[in-house]
């Protein structure tokens, strides 16, 4: 495996388009928190919410100190998956578009290494967002924990095993897209219009047929590991108690995207 991650690495690293699809996913999770972050600082110094000044209220907890910045930055950067999602789909169907998977094949790849490489490819980057978010949470939480940190740094750090199972599956999402599709505009455009209409099935299913069964669909499921920061403490305990099944769901639908690439590229035409 480690042999054909070299020849996977040699495919991309003079690829340029690669590179920046990477800067933006890097760059844009620090970035896109510190505009949150700087609108809430701008918010609850101004007078504007309860803590600060000219208010009765006691001060306001920074939602980007410990231990709430685990919640918030998790759920801040999980709405970037687009563009993890956009490199994945690009750099899967580009092995279509330039036939180098053909080439793999008659090289001496089987069909089986080569999805798998894939897949490797795809978990290496997942977790390379990860890290990027864990970096991000200790370097607010340290530079807002002012007079030292008051808590246990890792009160809240499971927010960070729940990121990266959102940010896998929405990556395995793209990845199914791609190796059926095989042509990157499409793919694309096919990703964010599945990513609506779920939503408006989700929202159907829900609040029309009254049916809880839409919280466990493929996107859903994951996004509810992460609710919005400062849920009511009525939801949180039914949260809390849902987690196992989100876990659960999760990892169901991460192998039914693994059979469903594996077979369908197994039998494919190539």
């Amino acid at each position: 495996m480690l042999n054909l991650l070299r020849i996977e690495w040699m495919k991309i690293k003079n690829y340029r388009t690669f590179w920046i699809l990477l800067g933006i996913v890097v760059l844009a999770i620090p970035g896109v928190n510190y505009a949150v972050y700087s609108i809430v600082r701008t918010v609850t110094s101004g007078g504007k919410g309860p803590g600060g000044p000219g208010s009765a209220g006691g001060p306001i907890v920074n939602p980007f100190s410990f231990p709430d910045g685990w919640h918030t930055i998790c759920y801040t950067s999980s709405m970037l998956f687009i563009m993890q999602a956009i490199l994945i789909i690009t750099l899967t169907t580009n092995e279509f578009t330039f036939k180098t998977h053909r080439q793999n094949i008659i090289d001496g790849w089987s069909r089986n290494a080569f999805i798998g490489v894939k897949l490797v490819e795809v978990i290496l980057l997942s977790i390379l967002s990860t890290l990027v978010v864990f970096l991000t949470i200790l370097g607010f939480g340290f530079s807002s924990s002012h007079g030292g940190v008051q808590v246990s740094v890792w009160q809240g750090s499971r927010f960070l095993f729940f990121y990266f199972v959102q940010v896998i599956s929405y990556s395995m999402i793209a990845f199914v897209i791609a190796v059926l599709i095989k042509r990157s505009g499409l793919a694309i455009g096919l990703f964010l219009i599945y990513m609506v209409v779920e939503q408006v099935v989700m929202g159907i299913v829900t609040n029309i047929f009254k049916v809880s069964a839409g919280q466990y669909l493929p996107e859903e499921s994951t996004d509810r590991l992460i609710p919005f920061p400062g849920i009511h403490l009525m939801s949180q305990a039914e949260w809390e108690h849902r987690i196992p099944s989100y876990l659960v769901a999760a990892g169901i639908y991460l192998i039914i995207y693994y059979v469903v690439t594996t077979r369908y590229f197994l039998k494919s035409d190539l």
